[in-house]
């Protein structure tokens, strides 16, 4: 019924726009009024209007008699559509006087017809139009193609842990299948993934610009169809609104000037020396300098052209970020190869549309997370494209940059040397991994020995960790295993250094006071350091007391209970011995514990876990590898657990074959995660939900947390129904607001963010806007019991 409606409501529009279009056209010569015109004839009277096609043009004809000397003459005027429509004087249009021409093609006119006659200033062979014609012409050709899509339209939906598994499969074959013909002729996955770039901007900016005259088209439709009385004008308005809206929203996500940089930027009169590097760096490659610099706290670098207003486009300025942690760990000449290769991206002249492509992947990307629940985006029916599209342009710009690596590792090698890259490259391998690992690891540790947070400070503790490295065997062996694969478009730290002509050789780690931060940054490393350990106190102190006071919590409760029976302890005081024991890693005591907690409740999942962790893992007795297997059949919830005990104790044994089918459920269960927590992150106008099963303290609290928030008038609380992972609830607060009547829209969205935050609420709880999705209240308020808040009137 709704497409019916819909259908019909699009012919009202079009059939008259199309009339509209016509109407601004001629075949036949310009009018000129000479001697041999007769009139004008002011009176006259219309009798009827009708029109015929004279073969695709549509005519519009005039039936009416004048008022002679001699009686009333017949004529029939040939008309424009707003003429034909409102013509003889009423409403807006006066038509005026009537001539008669003489002329076969247009034997009478009227003064309105002249006048109109004459504005047919642009011709093409015999036709003779104005603008309007092609403003309207647009709008009769993209208005059906419109009402395609709209009539097509796909409900959002939430894949299936099967539908993301295939989609995944279908990715790695079809690079695998780029890649196999790629070899023989790389210049065949340029030009393909270049003109696949092309056409998603034709597509994306094209319904931007679609969007324009519809909606122009559709308020001006609206007004000529009904008289253009005020009411109208302003309904014309708001229909108007929402395609021109839709391209603004689309264009803003486009362009994105204010496109954030992470890190402090620096300056050549703050680093000399780094920019000296820089300099020559870029001359050798005879490329443009970097537009800015900045230095972050990670352990990586980067170089940009996100920003700025073509940044969609990758053509922003040229910005590089490098990380702290990343000149702590290297010489100066291995930092010259990471640099090196970085500015191969934007600048290797042998491939510059690849390197393009490399760098406004991640654009596209970015946009499908921006625009995937999108409702006018789906409207317009773009997702079926975009989803054709993202699952395309993804594999073959994947197979591309995965190329453009290989490139950008040659390019450092011509421009700082291969010594330099490939030392670069071994030492990230192995000094990351230490460093992401070991490092944060140990620094975490020491808040469980409560070491106050202000005494640490990080990243001037770095310099004198890759000091005193000693054993990286494990690291070394780590990087050596890891193969190629497609989870990420960089390749193997092995392949690329094979592609180099170079073997893996881990150099020595820089000794304090001779990394390429010391060298480079000079006095600025050790602000620098300092700047960076205060903002990661900052955001870490809140953490970092409560691990310190639940560790406190825990180990006072382990002194308490691990000398009692574990027969003879309560309820509660069992349960908290199990998770003291665990965290405390008394694997005895915990095994103990569980054990007692399993006869107890022989039906406790958790418990009987606990169990057959300690049987396999410390007993070492790997018959309980079929006793976990039992234990997923009826708690499928486990599986991450199991999987993860199963794969460490194989590949701890030397088994990693057999580990395999685990990593495959391991996979498996990640699917299904994702699905869960896609279906929990958003609510889609197919949902259903029923009552929640909080208790009335809960309700209470949030009743009045929501007083507290003036801006809030109503709130619903309600449980969704979903598919994946049923065992774990998902909670909906729909709430609706009522700002005052000054109040602007920052600020609204300002205090109810404030709402949100301050309520303390676990991941759980959904909070979404009650009008935000069509049905939504309509399907709370059939619930009986939500409604938890109503503020007084």
């Amino acid at each position: 019924m709704k497409q019916l409606i819909v259908s019909l409501v699009f012919l009202v529009i079009w059939l008259p726009s199309l009339l509209f279009a016509a109407g601004n056209t001629s075949f036949s010569p310009a009018l000129e009024q000479s001697d041999a015109w007769k009139g004008p004839y002011k009176k006259w009277k219309i009798e009827k209007r009708s029109f015929y096609f004279d073969g695709f043009k549509p005519e519009m004809l005039i039936h009416a008699n004048l008022s002679t000397k001699s009686g009333p003459y017949p004529v029939v005027i040939k008309a424009d559509f707003m003429e034909w429509l409102y013509g003889g004087g009423r409403r807006k249009i006066k038509s005026g006087a009537v001539y008669i021409t003489g002329r076969q093609d247009f034997p009478f006119v009227t003064q309105w017809g002249l006048e109109h006659d004459a504005g047919l200033k642009y011709s093409i062979g015999e036709m003779r139009f104005n603008g309007l014609f092609l403003f309207t012409l647009f709008f009769c050709l993209a208005l059906p193609v419109l009402l395609t899509l709209w009539l097509m339209v796909d409900e959002v939906t939430i894949d299936t842990p099967q539908e993301r598994k295939r989609k995944y499969l279908d990715f790695v074959e079809l690079v695998k299948d780029i890649e196999n013909r790629a070899q023989g002729n790389p210049l065949w996955l340029r030009r393909k993934t270049i003109r696949l770039a092309f056409l998603g901007y034709l597509v994306v900016i094209g319904s931007i610009l679609l969007m324009l005259p519809v909606g122009l088209g559709l308020g001006a439709a609206l007004v000529v169809l009904t008289g253009g009385n005020a009411g109208v004008a302003k309904l014309a308005f708001v229909i108007a609104a929402v395609p021109i809206g839709f391209a603004w929203h689309m264009g803003k996500s486009l362009l994105s000037p204010s496109f954030d940089y992470e890190g402090v930027e620096v300056t050549a009169q703050d680093c000399p020396k780094l920019f000296a590097l820089l300099e020559e760096i870029c001359q050798k490659a005879n490329g443009p300098m970097f537009k800015r610099v900045f230095i972050d706290n990670q352990l990586n670098a980067s170089v940009t052209r996100s920003g700025g207003l073509l940044g969609f486009f990758g053509m922003g300025p040229v910005v590089l970020t490098i990380g702290l942690p990343l000149m702590q760990s290297q010489t100066a000449k291995q930092l010259s190869g990471v640099i090196g290769h970085e500015y191969g991206h934007v600048a290797a002249k042998d491939n510059v549309w690849g390197q393009w492509v490399y760098r406004i992947r991640n654009s596209w990307l970015v946009l499908d997370d921006k625009l995937r629940f999108e409702h006018l985006w789906y409207t317009l029916k773009l997702n079926r494209f975009y989803e054709w599209f993202i699952a395309t342009f993804s594999a073959y710009s994947f197979a591309l940059s995965r190329s453009c690596e290989y490139e950008a590792d040659a390019f450092s090698a011509r421009v700082a040397g291969k010594d330099a890259i490939a030392e670069a490259l071994s030492s990230l391998a192995v000094y990351g991994d230490q460093y992401n690992g070991t490092f944060w690891r140990k620094i975490w540790e020491r808040s469980d020995t409560g070491e106050n947070l202000q005494n640490i400070a990080p990243y001037k503790e770095i310099p004198p960790f890759f000091g005193n490295l000693e054993d990286v065997s494990d690291s070394i062996e780590q990087a050596l295993k890891r193969k190629t694969d497609y989870t990420g478009t960089h390749p193997s730290v092995s392949d690329r250094l094979a592609a180099l002509g170079t073997d893996f050789n881990v150099p020595e780690p820089p000794t304090p006071g001779h990394s390429a931060a010391t060298a480079l940054l000079e006095g600025m490393a050790e602000k620098l350091a300092n700047d960076f350990s205060r903002e990661w106190q900052e955001k870490a102190q809140e953490h970092w007391e409560g691990r310190q006071e639940e560790r406190k919590h825990w180990q006072n409760r382990y002194e308490e209970l691990k000398t009692k029976p574990v027969g003879d302890l309560e309820e509660e005081d069992l349960r908290e011995l199990v998770s003291a024991a665990g965290r405390m890693e008394d694997d005895d005591l915990y095994y103990k514990a569980s054990e007692e907690m399993l006869r107890r409740h022989p039906d406790s999942a958790g418990a009987l876990l606990n169990c057959l962790w300690y049987r396999l893992m410390v007993e070492k007795d790997e018959s309980q590898l079929a006793e976990m297997e039992k234990l997923l059949k009826t708690h499928p919830s486990y599986t991450a657990d199991v999987c993860g005990y199963a794969i460490e104790f194989l590949e701890k044994d030397g088994r990693a074959e057999e580990a395999k089918p685990y990593h495959e459920k391991l996979d498996d269960w990640h699917y299904l995660s994702r699905a869960a927590n896609d279906e929990r992150d958003a609510i889609l106008s197919a949902d259903e939900f029923k009552a929640h099963d909080l208790p009335e303290k809960a309700l209470t609290y949030l009743s009045e947390h929501a007083a507290k928030h003036p801006i809030i008038a109503r709130v619903y609380l309600a449980q969704k129904d979903v598919k994946y992972m049923p065992e774990f609830p998902c909670y909906v607060i729909a709430y609706k607001t009522k700002p005052g009547f000054w109040a602007s829209q920052k600020k609204v969205d300002e205090d109810v963010m404030q709402f949100i935050y301050e309520s303390g609420l676990p991941e759980e709880f959904l909070f979404i806007e009650a009008d935000g999705v069509s049905g939504l209240e309509k399907k709370l308020k059939q619930i009986d019991g939500t409604v938890i808040y109503q503020k007084a009137k």
